[in-house]
């Protein structure tokens, strides 16, 4: 069974532009795929997508969805349609699309116009991998069946529990809880249930995890890729009030 992986850059390379004026149709492009650029520390271990890691998947005219956060219900163009293509060059790969005219993406033209909307993210399958040092350098990708999303609150690297498990494995550190787990246990407690003692040391485990993300990005620079801070002491609050059920 192939286990999906997300991950995010910031949105370069981009244009937003009215195809036909009479139609009001909207023609987008940027970049999905950054290549040969580390990822934000992923607890312990870093990532690198080599170049060329998309080339055998564009050569088999993948399946890929041009979406809003993900969101299969926010469609704004599909390969398999011939209103969105995927090319290739030396630093990743780019995304052109004739968006559907629809009102979210004109909204979304907005928001890109205005900077409100900065990164990107897809969605693939790791076919070909390997580690140097702490560094994942993942050398192929699947992303038939998968798609590209400019994304307004991008996951700093949303990885499989397999490859988190293995990068544990390699850098002789921990894993963190599984986010799956957590939204499990705060199910419960929103049901009604009494947390479980093993539920109790996850949400322990995760207000520890939140805790340090905290504590490293109040030591980041300023900026437009910082983490929403707001974001992360709302959960982190949320965690701690269960943790005392």
């Amino acid at each position: 069974m192939r286990t999906r992986e997300v991950r995010a850059f910031p949105l370069t390379d981009l244009q937003v532009r009215a195809a036909d004026n009479a139609t009001g149709q909207l023609q987008f492009r940027g970049r999905a795929i950054v290549y040969d650029s580390l990822s934000e520390d992923m607890g312990g271990w870093r990532e690198r997508i080599v170049p060329g890691a998309a080339t055998r998947t564009l050569g088999q005219a993948p399946d890929v969805r041009f979406l809003i956060n993900h969101d299969p219900n926010l469609l704004l163009a599909r390969t398999a349609a011939g209103t969105a293509t995927l090319a290739e060059d030396e630093n990743g790969v780019m995304v052109e699309a004739d968006m559907a005219d629809v009102s979210y993406a004109r909204d979304l033209a907005v928001s890109l116009e205005r900077g409100d909307i900065t990164q990107m993210s897809f969605g693939f399958w790791v076919t070909a991998d390997g580690w140097a040092g702490n560094t994942h350098e993942v050398f192929g990708i699947d992303l038939d069946g998968g798609d590209v999303s400019v994304v307004t609150y991008p996951a700093f690297a949303a990885t499989s529990a397999e490859l988190r498990s293995a990068a544990a494995r390699h850098t002789g550190q921990e894993s963190a809880p599984e986010p799956e787990a957590v939204t499990r246990a705060l199910a419960e407690v929103r049901a009604g249930k009494v947390l479980s003692a093993s539920n109790r040391q996850l949400v322990a485990d995760a207000h520890e995890a939140l805790g340090a993300l905290l504590e490293a990005a109040d030591r980041s620079a300023p900026g437009p890729q910082a983490y929403p801070h707001e974001r992360a002491r709302h959960r982190l609050r949320e965690l701690e009030l269960l943790a005392q059920l």
